[in-house]
């Protein structure tokens, strides 16, 4: 079994319409977004995943389903590949695809009690003033239970922390006046991204506890990157792919 990950970003301004879709956006033309879609579609042609995890997609799951049937149908206009929707997101929703006839022989969402709980808040210090607060996800970790085509079921979790985002960070860093208030918002987008991945980290820890032999696959946009970057050696931040693999004692 293949399965892809890939944040296409903002397939939402591929589209207009939600529920009843339209090409084109205040962002892009029709022409434009068909263009951008034709190219996404090659690579994903190209990649034939079994299951393909995306990040950014659309809002609605019918501008999906419109991308779906004009860029990847068979011969025959037969879709090749059926959508799974995160809960939430806004404008950035979490999908998983699963190939018609692949790998895959069944896919489904999660709703036992455990991972049901992940919509609930958790007290964390997320601003760093030394008070706990609640907090929940940016956006919901997809949860699916998946059936290989002959091989063991296993759990797949596609996550998309928090952004790292700084409205005109790069100006801000640079001038040495205001350096200061992007480190600031840096700081907190860093403790909202390590919050959720202790979070998913916890739940991790439950699934394997209950079962030593289940099998997770953790994937998505963790916005990290290798290695520890300026924050995580200066400002004591952490590497959110070291959290999720767990620890010396419970790896």
């Amino acid at each position: 079994m293949k399965i892809v990950n890939w944040n296409i970003e903002w397939m939402n301004r591929w589209f207009s319409g939600n529920a009843a879709p339209s090409w084109g956006s205040a962002s892009l033309t029709p022409d434009q977004a068909r263009t951008v879609a034709g190219r996404v579609a090659n690579v994903i042609r190209a990649l034939d995943p079994d299951v393909l995890c995306l990040q950014e997609g659309p809002s609605a799951l019918a501008e999906m389903e419109l991308f779906l049937g004009e860029f990847l149908a068979g011969e025959n206009g037969e879709p090749l590949y059926q959508p799974l929707i995160s809960a939430d997101g806004g404008a950035q929703k979490i999908y998983v695809l699963q190939k018609i006839a692949g790998q895959a022989a069944a896919m489904d969402y999660a709703t036992d009690p455990l991972t049901e709980a992940l919509r609930d808040g958790w007290q964390a210090d997320v601003n760093g003033d030394l008070m706990l607060e609640t907090y929940d996800f940016t956006r919901l970790p997809l949860v699916l239970n998946v059936d290989p085509v002959g091989g063991q079921p296993f759990k797949l979790i596609v996550l998309h922390t928090k952004s790292k985002y700084v409205h005109h960070g790069e100006s801000l860093f640079n001038n040495p006046v205001t350096r200061q208030v992007f480190i600031a918002e840096a700081m907190l987008a860093r403790r909202r991204i390590s919050a959720e991945a202790f979070r998913l980290r916890s739940y991790l820890d439950t699934v394997l506890q209950d079962d030593v032999a289940a099998r997770v696959i953790v994937t998505g946009d963790f916005n990290d990157g290798p290695g520890r970057d300026f924050f995580e050696r200066a400002y004591l931040t952490h590497n959110v792919t070291d959290i999720l693999l767990g620890s010396t004692f419970y790896p």
